[in-house]
């Protein structure tokens, strides 16, 4: 009886650990996805990290005057990709209180030596959202220029662009579509 009930326990864990071969390709595509749960404790205090709105969870990142730049994703392309993007979309869910949220969910690709830019795009939130204190989800295909390298660091970061109100973000990600 106690391993037919050992069984039952580890039954829901075990089916939770295995994937299908089309999630495993899902999940290769994704450069990075994230909804900040993970982060309280772990990162050095940065204001951009909050509980004052999330869209899931307990929290989410914003930008105000107080801080022009959130905490980010910053990695080489070829660590988090095995293969070279030529179109990725960026999305994320976002939170503005009224039109004078005019920050920019950005995508950067530099050269990390010299820290030249060698591409950069991202999306006006307030060109996507017309719906005001409510979560909304935004997102942009981009198509990336041939010139990038795999040693070439990618970026992703909420800047406030002169937004005269706070602006949240939250389950952000960058998935390659080609």
């Amino acid at each position: 009886m106690r391993k037919y009930l050992l069984l039952l326990l580890l039954l829901p864990l075990i089916a939770a650990c295995s994937t299908s071969g089309d999630q495993e390709n899902k999940n290769a595509n994704y450069i990075m996805t994230n909804d900040f749960e993970a982060f309280d404790g772990w990162i050095p205090a940065n204001g951009s990290l909050n509980s004052e709105q999330a869209h899931s969870g307990k929290y989410s990142i914003k930008v105000d005057k107080a801080q022009e730049y959130s905490m980010g994703f910053r990695n080489f392309l070829g660590k988090v990709s095995s293969r070279k993007p030529y179109k990725v979309k960026l999305s994320c869910w976002a939170y503005l209180p009224s039109n004078k949220a005019t920050a920019h969910y950005q995508l950067q690709i530099l050269e990390p030596v010299t820290g030249e830019k060698i591409f950069e795009d991202g999306v006006v939130l307030t060109n996507m959202i017309n719906d005001y204190r409510t979560w909304v989800k935004a997102e942009k295909t981009i198509r990336l220029p041939e010139n990038i390298a795999y040693s070439h660091e990618i970026r992703v970061f909420l800047w406030r662009a002169n937004a005269e109100v706070p602006v949240y973000i939250d389950d952000v990600s960058l998935v390659i579509l080609e």
